[in-house]
């Protein structure tokens, strides 16, 4: 079976993999990111790269080509990542850098929320009309929906939920700001006045019943639920996964969002409580869907 070449670029780590058509990792490695320079951070992408074809006897002529996944603002038409909190690549042309070492091969790029939620969309073979929407709650929250194979973009910055204002303990924050894995830790240390405590602690507070646990981890759901009924009102969604840290070692938590998010719907809307769900590839699922860009 052909396999693509996929790659997820974040602050911390490289990774790069063989994907197959069935949206499976057939190889893969990964190393810390290279991000003194942009120059650093392209050639830390290519040895992996590299390595990876090299350790399946492959040339990048027997792959359907490369996907990449990464953080941030793309432009994925002209192939440029465009802006960057956390790897030094701002307006760097990876499509045409990676065509000059490569080859004419085909070369996408994408978002890395983006690329994640495509891998989980192509995954669960929806009819073309299902709108699907997928929401990572990680460090950051964003958004993305898909329909008729096509990623929903705007002007290229769409999905980006974490700015949206919601209720968070009787004051307006940004859900990023107050619903994020940073923030139920933020949250946590400012309750318990302890600066040690991590977004784990919290949840397993929570779990044992600790009231000032069991609030924070309420005003997250509520803050959730409060942006996925916005989703859910504009889009009507088919099918919403939840994907990044929080939700993946979680999922009792998202069953406490659904229950917010059930007291907000409309009965009409309710359809969407039964289809709401964890990703099942969860760390996976940046690099699969990097390959499955040029998995057509």
């Amino acid at each position: 079976m052909k396999v693509a070449v996929g790659i997820d670029i974040g602050g911390t780590k490289v990774a790069v993999a063989l994907i197959n058509e069935n949206g499976e990792i057939v190889s893969r490695s990964q190393s810390p990111s290279q991000t003194a320079s942009a120059e650093s951070l392209y050639q830390g992408v290519v040895q992996l790269v590299d390595k990876v074809l090299n350790d399946n006897d492959l040339r990048i002529q027997d792959t359907y080509g490369i996907g990449v996944g990464l953080p941030g603002k793309v432009d994925v038409e002209n192939g440029v990542a465009i802006f960057q909190n956390n790897i030094p690549w701002a307006n760097f042309p990876i499509v045409e850098r990676l065509k000059e070492t490569y080859g004419d091969i085909p070369v996408k790029i994408d978002n890395d929320v983006k690329v994640a939620a495509y891998a989980e969309y192509r995954l669960l073979n929806l009819k073309p009309t299902d709108m699907f929407g997928y929401v990572t709650v990680s460090t950051g929250i964003a958004a993305t929906n898909i329909v008729n194979n096509t990623i929903l973009r705007g002007e290229g910055f769409s999905g980006e939920i974490g700015f949206v204002k919601v209720p968070y303990f009787e004051c307006l924050e940004a859900l990023e700001v107050a619903c994020s894995g940073v923030g139920i830790e933020r949250t946590g240390r400012e309750i318990y006045e302890d600066e040690t405590l991590t977004t784990k602690d919290v949840f397993d507070k929570w779990r044992n019943g600790e009231e000032a646990a069991c609030r924070i981890i309420e005003e997250t759901a509520m803050g959730l639920a409060s942006v996925l009924h916005g989703m859910v009102c504009l889009l009507d969604p088919k099918t919403i996964v939840f994907g990044g840290s929080v939700s993946n070692y979680n999922p009792d938590f998202i069953e406490l969002v659904k229950e917010e998010l059930a007291e907000l719907l409309h009965h009409e809307q309710k359809h969407i409580l039964e289809h709401i769900q964890a990703s099942t590839i969860k760390g996976d699922n940046g690099i699969i869907g990097a390959g499955l860009l040029v998995i057509e």
